[in-house]
């Protein structure tokens, strides 16, 4: 044992001595750029290390276990107790301390030898072991609250009995069923009810990112390529399917999505006719002239309202699926017109539509980064009996205008557009929809100045006429695509002094909430302008302020010590990588000289999905993403000499007309990982009543993330990106499935914790939804056609997938 001990000392001692003088190369290079000593420092005693093996000095041991406690004080004065923070920072070391510690016996000098290098041992490896347990377990960004949820609204949840009729269950968008048959206690014996799958795969662009809708007997839902489908509820047996049979083009080859319909029932119409006297007689009528009042059915009575990919709006016959030809053109409207030439080129629909009042609220999605003079982006309001159109809200007119343009005429160009699904009030009237940017995105120096004024913006307007009542700007000029996606939550918010604020709560991809009084756009949760920093390119527009909410979730300014990595290694290039890009907080502005760092990225923060709001108890639950990118302008020659290949959504976009293209990407290490600590994606839960956060924890695992090509496999639940939204019960329970792994999920509403997940056979991305039955059963449904976009066809789906007790 010993001549095999002193043999291996050799090969041992060049490499710490290699890997030492790595880190304190690295490190050197780090310090010079003005970043931690540590690495520097440690590097040279790891490598002394290595000679002291080499020479077979005991020296080795004692520097091995002095570096060992170094290591665990660096860090503890960097991040404390954040145990996936410690995991990059001590593991080597411990390895390391571990490796010589068994060789002990083999050097010279005072070191522990038998049962004394036995023990030691034993204690590194129950460390090691323990933190390598510690990695399958969940740790909680903010502990749960030990007070149980207040409960506020006992009738919550009560306006859609049964059903789930709209994109956010009801127009107001909270995502809460007042069901409790599925509860904390019975949750764990939920099992497939049944399956159905829709025959398109979600390949070559699609994703299944919709959540289905429930009206009487029926689920209603859309596929990528936007075929509408009806299933019984309780059977999940298909009833019919419509394909609006959309024409593929530039604008939507690479994005085809549909992320739900709509539903309308159009009342019967009154007419009244004459009756014979003999007829009147019988009625027991005497005299005068005889008329009856009667209700005829209308056409197409209960519609289904959706959009395509290649810009049309549709309404169907819920009951047989066929077009209802009383509706515009034969049931399709063309929301081509009044774009002008670009718009097959740049506009088309992937969001559910908002039906309130009679009108059909629609926006639509315009191609990011390309170009300049990309298409308006008026909202529009469609009578849903008709089809007409009877306003058109666009940011070049604001609120001095909402009347449709004359025919052959067009809205002017460049303006911010509204993606995503509007909110309704019915009692003030008022839809309420968030806006996006004036594309290209990452270059303001031709931005409109109705652009500025409503960019990233929520909007207010009339529902039967358009008028916009007021908007309010979640960022003062954007630089970094961060549209306002997700659908506006409507609540009716106690306050302290016992009044009650009909509020607008609105999630951002900056990880801010704005909470608004929906009345007139004031803020009821505090919201203060901050200077940021504004030394931008020549000809780039910057505000000298932007606006904060006392209100956010993950948005925190990334420091040198948030730098992480799976080793001290990859972290260390983390570190290096973070000091030499420009960082002057959130709103640093692009260069063409080296690389800024963009956090919160422009995936979010919170995007299009949403969040949802147990109505019960004033409790906002919502999941987040947390990925810094990077950007950088770069010259379109010195793009095209490099072989960079443009798009909308990839690494390089050109920007055409401005004097820049834009070069982008995931800030990561070598090895593909995140270079920034964990949680990537969590859920938070937050009292609106008290702003406290309740809890905070991590939101799916690695086990189907690829690294360097190959899945993890294992459920180490660090907290990956997440996308779609959650859905809340009256049982107590947050479901979700829109994480990176492949799996459904029941939370712990209380707490955060989880108490069931079943596997799925590819991940998902819209948000979960319930219903019940006609068989008395509740059902949660998701739709799974492959986790959040991967750049291919692999691990892709079509399956429908409901679960009950």
């Amino acid at each position: 044992m010993g001549r095999l001990l002193a043999w291996l000392l050799t090969p041992l001692g060049f490499l710490f001595a290699l890997l030492g003088l790595a880190l304190a190369g690295g490190g050197l290079y780090l310090l010079m750029l003005g970043g931690s000593w540590f690495y520097l420092a440690s590097g040279i005693v790891a490598t002394v290390i290595g000679w002291g093996l080499l020479r077979g000095w005991g020296i080795a041991f004692w520097l091995s276990w002095l570096l060992l406690f170094a290591a665990g004080y660096w860090s503890f004065r960097e991040v404390a107790f954040d145990f996936w923070q410690w995991v990059p920072r001590i593991t080597a070391f411990a390895v390391l301390t571990l490796v010589v510690t068994l060789a002990a016996p083999a050097l010279s000098g005072p070191v522990p030898r038998g049962k004394a290098v036995l023990v030691l041992a034993l204690l590194l490896m129950a460390g090691l072991g323990g933190m390598g347990a510690g990695m399958f377990l969940p740790h909680e960004e903010v502990a749960a609250s030990a007070e149980p949820l207040r409960v506020l609204n006992i009738n919550a949840g009560q306006d859609s009995a049964g059903d789930w009729p709209a994109y956010g269950r009801n127009l107001r968008g909270e995502r809460f069923a007042q069901f409790e048959q599925i509860n904390k206690g019975n949750v764990k014996d939920l099992k497939i009810a049944w399956q159905y799958r829709t025959g398109e795969l979600a390949v070559d662009g699609g994703e299944y990112q919709v959540t289905p809708i429930k009206v009487n007997d029926r689920l209603y839902l859309c596929t990528p390529r936007n075929q509408v489908i009806a299933l019984d509820a309780v059977s999940g047996s298909e009833i019919w399917r419509f394909d609006p049979k959309v024409k593929e083009a530039e604008i939507n080859k690479g994005w085809k999505r549909c992320r739900g319909v709509a539903y309308a029932e159009i009342p019967a119409t009154s007419i009244s006719r004459e009756i014979s006297e003999e007829a009147g007689e019988e009625a027991g009528e005497v005299g005068g002239a005889l008329q009856e009042t009667i209700a005829e059915p209308a056409s197409c009575a209960q519609r289904i309202i959706s959009t395509t990919g290649d810009a049309r709006l549709f309404a169907l016959d819920a009951q047989s699926g066929k077009p209802c030809k009383n509706f515009a053109e034969q049931g399709f409207v063309d929301l081509l017109k009044g774009l002008g030439p670009n718009g097959p080129t740049s506009y088309n629909l992937t969001s559910a539509p908002l039906v309130a009042g009679g009108v059909i609220l629609v926006g639509g999605r315009i191609q990011d980064n390309l170009r300049v003079g990309e298409v308006s982006g008026v909202v529009r309001g469609f009578d849903v009996q008709s089809g007409e159109l009877l306003w058109a809200w666009d940011a070049s007119r604001g609120a001095k205008d909402s009347q449709p343009l004359p025919e052959g005429e067009v809205y002017p160009i460049e303006s911010p557009n509204f993606w995503g699904t509007a909110a309704y009030d019915e009692q003030l009237g008022l839809a309420y929809f968030p806006t996006g940017n004036q594309t290209p995105d990452f270059w303001t120096g031709n931005r409109h100045p109705y652009s500025d004024e409503y960019n990233d913006a929520i909007v207010a307007v009339e529902i039967k006429t358009g008028r916009e009542r007021w908007h309010f700007r979640t960022v003062n000029i954007d630089q970094f695509d961060y549209d306002v996606a997700a659908q506006p939550i409507l609540y009716d918010l106690p306050r302290p002094d016992g009044s009650t604020v009909p509020a607008l709560i609105q999630l951002t991809k900056r990880g801010q909430i704005f909470v608004l009084d929906r009345r007139n756009g004031k803020p009821v949760i505090p919201v203060e302008q901050r200077k940021v920093a504004t030394d931008a390119m020549p000809g780039m527009k910057v505000a000298e302020t932007q606006p904060y909410s006392v209100l956010s979730i993950g948005a925190e300014p990334l420091t040198e010590t948030d730098m992480w990595g799976m080793s001290i290694f990859d972290q260390l290039y983390c570190r290096i990588q973070f000091k030499k890009m420009r960082w002057e907080g959130e709103f640093t502005p692009l260069s063409d000289k080296q690389r800024t760092l963009i956090y919160p990225g422009y995936y979010g923060g919170m995007n299009w999905g949403g969040g949802a709001l147990d109505a019960r108890s004033g409790t906002l639950i919502v999941n987040d993403i947390r990925m810094a990118q990077w950007g950088q302008f770069i010259s379109r020659e010195e793009a095209k000499r490099i072989n960079l290949k443009p798009s909308s959504e990839g690494e390089y976009s050109e920007q055409l007309g401005t004097p820049w293209g834009v070069e982008r990407s995931m800030f990561v290490s070598p090895l593909g990982i995140p270079c920034f600590k964990p949680p990537f994606g969590s859920m938070t839960a937050i009292d609106l009543v008290s702003g406290q956060t309740r809890w905070q924890v991590p939101l799916g695992s690695i086990e189907d993330s690829p690294i360097l090509g190959y899945k993890a496999q294992l459920h180490i639940p660090l907290g990956m990106p997440t996308m779609g939204g959650p859905l809340v019960t009256q049982g107590g329970l947050t479901f979700f499935h829109g994480s990176m792994d492949f799996y459904v999920r029941a939370l712990d509403s209380d707490s955060g914790k989880e108490l069931w997940r079943s596997r799925l056979p590819v991940g998902g991305q819209g948000a979960p939804m319930t219903y019940m039955g006609a068989d008395g059963k509740q059902y949660i449904v998701v739709v799974a056609g492959g986790a959040t976009r991967t750049g291919s066809n692999e691990d892709r789906g079509d399956y429908v997938i409901a679960y009950s007790l």
